[in-house]
């Protein structure tokens, strides 16, 4: 296994920017749930299916100009990136939990 690199400055400004996604995600969650609490079922159904829908194209994209750039649908062996930092593999799931709990305490409330 290849040992993890230290944080550099690029990776502390990246996981700041996961960070906060990670935490507006949480917001959207427990509004979600909020949703459900209220029998919202066909909104929630609208919603995740246009989530869905937008994952799938987002990665149907990045193959396709994969394939543009470099000419085939995966990267060779020797372009592949080293392992990410720890710290910044941590970033969203953090920030999701960090969002749901902030947005049971009004958080949501203010920002949203």
């Amino acid at each position: 296994m290849k040992p993890r690199p230290s944080m550099q400055v690029f990776d502390w400004l990246n996981w700041i920017g996961i960070f906060a996604v990670g935490v507006f995600l949480g917001m959207a969650l427990d509004s979600l749930i909020d949703l459900a609490n209220v029998s919202a079922w066909g909104s929630i159904f609208m919603l995740l299916g246009l989530s869905a829908a937008g994952l799938v194209a987002f990665f149907l994209m990045e193959r396709v100009i994969n394939f543009i750039v470099i000419g085939r649908f995966s990267e060779p062996k020797q372009l592949r990136k080293l392992r990410k930092p720890l710290a910044l593999s941590f970033a969203l799931p953090i920030g999701i939990i960090i969002g749901v709990i902030g947005a049971q305490f009004g958080l949501a409330n203010l920002i949203l």
